[in-house]
């Protein structure tokens, strides 16, 4: 008799035990956000794995987001010369570069070698208005000289834009003459982008 109330209860005991505990682990796993399925393993990359290690067991304090932001830059080397990497740093320069929304002067330039040159002028923009040419140079802002090899386009482009509305004084030459003229900055919107090489 007892023997025959174990065969009646051990697999219903059985049934609710698994039951219960497939109830709980679906519970789980949805508390954990995970899209992944239910059995599959988390693959993670050795990059990921390597900077994991870094944050956790080297000695010395690192920058994470500097070593993610090299690596990345070494990663996109080795694609073709049009894949970049733009860090979270500078990513909203150059999200004004490319929709084009930014205070100006209304010209387009790129170095050549250690100078400004200008590639475009916005028409009806205020270098424009100004006369500023394609083909002329900018050799100061303010009074500050931007003939270098050193000086980052990104420093040029800070000093040459400015808010709408502020003056600011160039120093250009144009084919054989020097030329000081002042303009007034305005908001550009939809216009060429600023590059160098």
């Amino acid at each position: 008799m007892k023997n025959r109330k174990l065969q009646v209860w051990l697999p219903l005991i059985f049934s609710l035990v698994m039951i219960s505990g497939m109830f709980f682990g679906f519970k789980l796993h949805q508390q954990t956000g995970s899209t992944k399925g239910f059995f599959k393993k988390d693959k993670r990359s050795s990059l990921q794995e390597a900077l994991d290690l870094i944050r956790s067991r080297y000695v010395d304090s690192v920058g994470i987001d500097s070593l993610q932001d090299d690596a990345m830059q070494g990663i996109m080397n080795q694609l073709d010369p049009h894949s970049i990497y733009i860090p979270a740093s500078d990513l909203s320069e150059a999200n004004e570069d490319i929709i084009g929304n930014f205070e100006g002067i209304g010209v387009e330039f790129n170095i050549f070698q250690d100078t400004v040159h200008i590639l475009y002028v916005v028409p009806k923009g205020p270098g424009d208005k100004a006369g500023l040419l394609t083909g002329d140079m900018i050799l100061k802002v303010a009074d500050s000289s931007i003939v270098s090899k050193t000086l980052p386009s990104a420093s040029i482009k800070k000093m040459i834009r400015g808010e709408a509305g502020s003056k600011v004084k160039l120093t250009i030459f144009c084919l054989v003459s020097f030329a000081f003229i002042y303009m007034k900055r305005i908001g550009m919107h939809h216009f060429a982008t600023v590059v160098a090489f």
